[in-house]
């Protein structure tokens, strides 16, 4: 037998991560026999066991039984030998404690019955169709390297070629292992099938339960094929649920995932025909009934959060989904708490993404925070998701506004549209002071269009005075009212157009337009002076106060003497 037994890591939560490893024998011991056990002195010590049983769930407190509460018997492996039994029957398995690492060893068991066992790969086809199928024992197993399957001896008979069947659930486990991005996965998954279970039609663990009335599509591979079964790909699912990665209310939410994928990828049915909840209309309703009631996150969980995850699924694919939950499980420090799961996954999404997911995901009632919205600035919004025009007015997102090209009568206004919203009306206010929020307290206002597009946007401001102080700020109006950029701005226009300095008879470009120097008088007795005498400036421009102070601010050096003119 092979003593290798990983196991999980513990934030698998609902795949019983740690248990023992269920190592089978093929053996069946016999209701009330006593079954001997010969096994070497290394397993001593080493937390193992003898299972006699594969049935392990506890009935106990059902109001009502199809079996006895208790079927199974656990005998801790104290010596090289030993004597085991149940009452009720069942198959043996020596079990291994999660990390194991025993090599391979031989046990000898006497006075036990033959169980059917197809071993996918190693089984030849011949011995099972003329002989094995036919082994006395009432439970058969089905093995692979990636899925057993414990079933009632009944149902595998007639059973033909199990590779049919062993097939399908290598590409299913295959497949579900290579989504949740944790490769390769280190244990082969079980499920066990009982007369009645502890909870649910079906429930996640090692090995995950089922009802005896799913046995008989399990097996065949064809049916599965063409049909599938949600119920056991969910159950999988849950088994590959990583805790930090779960967000709140989506316990029987992310499991679904594989599911969706399964049916779509692997059997090829759409979501309508892989699960009733699934149909168009059924998600068309879902969706507009959760806006409509104000997408409260409190109310996000199973098939409505469901929704979230598969529009963006619909658009950037399975991929970016595996790479953000990937990254869970290398986390030193991973997220507590409601607010902060919901923003880490928003972050690791929107990384996988390419995309600033966070106004997508604050629709849906996500609490993102400032943190999170800064660490996304640098990506570009996802502004095609289904959610606009249909049942969320986004407001836009205006970054980095500046101011450009700024004459003495204009000036461009510039800024980068980072989302530009939905149904949205533009429009800029502007003056010589600011009307901070009310476009009436604007000296003017101007519409610049409708619905613009994300990325540079410009407009430029004409007849305007020099040497002002102008302000300036955006509007949009859409179904949401009236949303403002964050901040007015300011620029001041300047005192001359263009033009040459001339010194001496020669003349000098200046290095950069002079600016007006603001709130300087001129002296008294320079009144007389050719030099920016009232006559020749605007009645607007403050007086340079000397020559030497316009000479510094245009770069040039201080003048020799003699006249100087403008």
């Amino acid at each position: 037998m092979d003593g290798t037994f990983s196991g999980l890591p513990s934030n698998f939560g609902y795949a019983n991560a740690r248990s023992h490893g269920r190592m089978s024998t093929g053996f069946y011991a016999a209701p009330g026999e006593v079954v001997n056990v010969t096994v070497p002195a290394s397993l001593l010590g080493q937390n193992a066991y003898v299972l006699v049983g594969a049935h392990s769930d506890s009935l106990w407190g059902k109001t009502t039984l199809s079996r006895h509460p208790k079927i199974v018997r656990w005998w801790g492996i104290d010596a090289t030998t030993m004597q085991v039994g149940n009452s009720f029957g069942g198959p043996i398995y020596i079990c291994l404690a999660a990390g194991a690492t025993l090599g391979e060893f031989d046990v000898t068991i006497e006075n036990v019955v033959e169980m059917p066992r197809y071993v996918h790969g190693k089984t030849i086809l011949s011995d099972w169709q003329m002989a094995l199928r036919g082994a006395p024992a009432p439970i058969a197993e089905l093995a692979s390297d990636w899925f057993i399957l414990t079933v009632p001896s009944s149902d595998i008979r007639n059973l033909n070629d199990p590779d049919v069947a062993m097939d399908f659930w290598d590409d299913a486990l295959q497949m579900e292992h290579n989504l949740s991005g944790y490769t390769p996965w280190p244990r082969v998954e079980r499920a066990v099938f009982d007369v009645q279970i502890s909870a649910g039609w079906m429930h996640s663990g090692y090995p995950f339960m089922a009802h005896l009335a799913s046995v008989s599509g399990v097996v065949n591979g064809t049916y599965m094929r063409q049909n599938g079964d949600w119920g056991m790909f969910h159950e999988l699912g849950h088994n590959h649920q990583w805790m930090p990665s779960t967000l709140p209310g989506t316990t029987e939410t992310t499991c679904n995932l594989y599911s969706v994928k399964l049916m779509t990828d692997l059997v090829g049915v759409d979501l309508g025909q892989g699960h009733g909840s699934l149909g168009t209309q059924s998600r068309i309703s879902r969706t507009e009934g959760y806006f409509n009631g104000g997408s409260q996150i409190s109310q996000w969980s199973v098939w409505t959060a469901l929704e979230t995850y598969l529009q963006v699924q619909e658009e950037f694919g399975w991929e970016p989904i595996t790479d953000a939950l990937s990254v869970y499980y290398n986390m030193s420090n991973p997220p507590s708490g409601s607010d902060a799961e919901f923003n880490e996954w928003v972050k690791q999404i929107s990384f996988a993404t390419g995309y600033n997911m966070s106004e997508f995901h604050k629709a849906w009632g996500f609490p993102v925070t400032e943190a999170t919205e800064n660490a996304l600035d640098h990506l570009p919004v996802w502004t095609t998701d289904p959610l606009r025009g249909w049942v969320h007015e986004y407001d836009p997102v205006i970054r980095n506004a500046t101011e450009v090209n700024i004459s003495s009568d204009s000036a461009t206004l510039d800024w980068v549209i980072h989302d530009n919203g939905t149904n949205t009306t533009w429009n800029v206010c502007w003056g010589t002071s600011d009307g901070g929020s009310n476009s009436a307290s604007w000296d003017s206002c101007s519409s610049i269009g409708s619905n613009l597009s994300v990325g540079s946007s410009v407009h430029s401001l004409a007849g305007l005075s020099s040497s002002i102080i102008y302000h300036w700020r955006i509007y949009v109006d859409n179904g949401n009212g009236r949303s403002w950029m964050d901040a007015s701005r300011s620029f001041t226009t300047t005192c001359f157009r263009t033009g040459r300095i001339f010194m001496s008879g020669g003349n000098v470009e200046p290095t950069r337009w002079v600016p007006c120097l603001a709130r300087v008088t001129q002296r008294s007795s320079e009144r007389s002076s050719p030099f920016c005498a009232p006559s020749r400036c605007s009645r607007r421009t403050p007086f340079l106060q000397t020559w030497r102070l316009c000479s510094r601010r245009s770069n040039l050096s201080s003048p020799a003497a003699g006249p100087h003119r403008t």
